[in-house]
């Protein structure tokens, strides 16, 4: 019987098998969507647009619009973007005020030269992210409320 033998014991197999276990369980879910990164982002120019449009209306002393475009396969409504605009690449948007509930519809947020603006709820969905930007009907200001449904939780 040899004193030195070429090749692995049992244990260290197991043990190699277990980190490569482990990393791949935490590596590969992380390179395989982008849904988080795209949801960042849509909120991120969503939030910009809507206090654009709010300094402009203060800067230029007269009423600013903008419209936010949901997401639609062929993209037509993407033609009628004005500078300001906001259109959907994925998420699902749905606005709430005291008087109106739309989902997946195109609408239109009034910002007025003393600041305030047509106050009310924007609900930003894409897949498990969920974010609402409460806009302040007296101040105009946006504040952002993020959420994620997890099934597993």
């Amino acid at each position: 019987m040899p004193k030195y033998s070429n090749g692995f014991t049992l244990m260290e197999l197991m043990i190699v098998m277990a980190i490569i276990a482990l990393a791949s369980a935490v590596i590969i879910p992380r390179i395989g969507s982008n849904d988080g990164k795209l949801y960042r982002t849509q909120l991120q120019t969503l939030t910009v647009a809507l206090n654009y449009n709010r300094r402009s209306a203060v800067v230029m002393n007269r009423p600013f619009e903008i419209t936010l475009f949901p997401f639609t396969e062929n993209n037509d409504s993407t033609d009628k973007l004005k500078k300001g605009d906001w259109a959907s690449q994925g998420a699902d948007i749905q606005w709430q005020s005291d008087t109106q509930k739309l989902q997946n519809k195109v609408f239109t947020i009034k910002y007025f030269p003393q600041g305030g603006a047509t106050g009310g709820t924007i609900r930003l969905q894409h897949g498990r992210f969920i974010a609402r930007l409460f806009i302040d009907g007296i101040t105009g200001k946006v504040t952002i409320e993020e959420t994620h449904n997890d099934p597993d939780s």
